[in-house]
């Protein structure tokens, strides 16, 4: 049996309404919402599958802007006349130097060739075949996920 969507501990045996939301829950979760009948269908979950993305993926280094700044004044340039010779608007490195715009891959490619720099490094993956988990995939409980009920108890505290 699938457990219980609220707290993850039992078995869910009742189809439930709790706060307008239909979920399967135990029959200790049944009590916070109104019951609307029994589960009797085993509930499969499919695997997941990972697409791998062909594409290869980038992130920007710490404090970018200031290195594309520095390799700026290195050459002696000002923002207009940098601009001018990228073939872009002053304003956009100004923006890109203050980091209040994080440049598309095309201009981050730009702004390297014109200055000798590197401001963007391609995203490696681990060993394990799988990348870094962002920040909503590393919420967990030990190596459970993180239920509804657990959040409850954890605003409570």
């Amino acid at each position: 049996m699938a457990s219980c969507e609220l707290c993850g501990r039992k078995d869910a045996m009742y189809d439930c309404e709790i706060e307008g939301t239909r979920m399967k829950v135990c029959e200790d979760c049944s009590k916070f919402g109104k019951v609307k009948g029994s589960s009797s269908v085993r509930v499969v979950v499919a695997e997941k599958r990972v697409v791998q993305n062909q594409e290869p993926e980038y992130a920007f280094m710490q404090g970018y802007g200031l290195i594309v700044k520095n390799a700026r004044e290195r050459l002696g340039l000002k923002q207009e006349d940098f601009a001018k010779r990228i073939n872009e608007h002053k304003s956009i490195v100004h923006q890109v130097e203050s980091e209040h715009m994080k440049p598309s891959l095309e201009l981050a490619k730009k702004f390297e060739k014109a200055l000798h720099i590197k401001i963007v490094n391609q995203v490696v993956e681990e060993d394990s075949g799988s990348k870094k988990p962002s920040k909503s995939q590393a919420i967990t409980k030990g190596n459970d996920p993180v239920t509804i009920g657990d959040m409850i108890q954890m605003k409570r505290r």
